[in-house]
């Protein structure tokens, strides 16, 4: 997001005189300029909403963002840093207030300069390692999310907690979402068992959680055990059975399997039948199924001829493909007959030089 300066409304000369003459001493409680705009945001204005200690400010704060009123909360938070610039906490409260409101630029300055005057705040870390991931940085986000994880697993052994899975075991207090996502990066590095390990530890948090659920199906998946992938995504859907995932992954699973009847009708649970039908089509295709991919897309396309440009498209795919394969087979098969002639040309001059050796033998014979 871009940060928009708030502008200070030019005063005649006169008024500039006699604000000069002023003492600072007024300073902090008229608040006519704080020395932390950056952090408003862009469309947010100076309200000029004063009071005089730290105390009062953050107690305003608190009030209106339990209200509701994330606005004026922020503007009280940042009113807050004129008193204590460093502070930790309120620094946390106006990132998470702006990555709330999708402000992510300064979410992640806001969350930074939190860590650096408290490097050991758990969900700050999270957050920051969430955004990062999401922006494409999975080392540096990872690298958030573990120390979240580190975090909060001194917390749980000062707590005394029983360790299963080589961790203590975290409680409602802990960093869901650290666990839970650090599992999906190490799906993706192919560390499958650990990423099981961060799932089922992030399910001791929240164990109906659907998207948790989803994720230990879809590791299983990766790694060829649709038995406890169908498991999983099935256990998922009677956790919520709106999660979309949770059916298209569960789509995938019988696809796999080869049940395209079954494939259709999982998909058919969260979207129209021409999209389950393309949506197999693709999934096939990749799968190297190209006749039954142009199947697919053939039927997605009758089913909506007008407005199914996506099928169309796929298909054009699936075309190209069984050229390239024909083109591929076309070659293999002159490249064979050239090496067939070839072959037959060496034999016969090898023939006819046996022959040849053979009458020569003959004839020195006779003689």
């Amino acid at each position: 997001m871009h940060i928009k300066i708030l502008r200070i409304m030019l005063v005649p000369m006169v008024a500039l005189f006699v604000s000069a003459c002023q003492t600072t001493e007024e300073q902090p409680t008229s608040m006519q300029q704080y020395a932390r705009q950056d952090l408003f945001g862009e469309g947010k204005t100076n309200t000029h909403l004063t009071t005089e200690t730290f105390e009062k400010a953050f107690e305003f704060a608190l009030s209106s963002e339990r209200s509701g009123d994330t606005d004026q909360a922020l503007y009280y938070y940042i009113q807050c840093l004129e008193y204590q610039p460093d502070n930790a906490d309120v620094l946390y409260r106006i990132a998470r207030i702006h990555d709330r409101q999708g402000n992510h630029k300064i979410a992640v300055r806001a969350y930074r300069e939190a860590l650096l005057n408290d490097n050991s705040m758990v969900f700050a870390h999270q957050a920051l390692g969430i955004i990062e991931v999401e922006n494409g940085n999975f080392e540096l986000g990872k690298t958030h999310l573990l120390q979240a994880i580190l975090q909060d697993q001194k917390r749980l052994e000062e707590l005394g907690a029983v360790k299963e899975m080589g961790y203590f075991v975290p409680d409602t207090e802990s960093p869901v979402d650290a666990y839970n996502v650090t599992g999906v990066i190490e799906d993706m590095d192919r560390n499958f068992e650990l990423a099981r390990t961060y799932y089922n530890l992030a399910l001791k948090i929240n164990a109906k959680s659907a998207n948790i659920l989803s994720n230990i199906g879809y590791s299983y998946y990766l790694t060829g055990d649709l038995v406890l992938a169908e498991k999983y995504f099935k256990k998922a859907i009677n956790s919520n059975n709106q999660f979309k995932r949770g059916w298209t992954n569960l789509g995938l699973v019988y696809a796999r399997k080869g049940q395209y009847n079954r494939a259709i009708k999982t998909f058919k649970q969260v979207m129209p039948e021409h999209d389950a039908y393309n949506d197999l089509g693709y999934f096939v295709l990749l799968e190297g199924r190209i006749d039954e991919a142009e199947y697919f897309f053939k039927k997605a396309i009758d089913l909506s001829p007008r407005y199914f440009e996506k099928a169309n498209i796929n298909l054009e795919k699936v075309e190209m493909k069984k050229r390239d394969m024909q083109l591929q087979q076309e070659q293999s098969l002159s490249l064979t007959q050239d090496k067939v002639s070839e072959s037959v040309s060496l034999s016969t001059e090898t023939g006819n030089q046996v022959a040849a050796s053979i009458d020569t033998t003959v004839i020195e014979t006779s003689q």
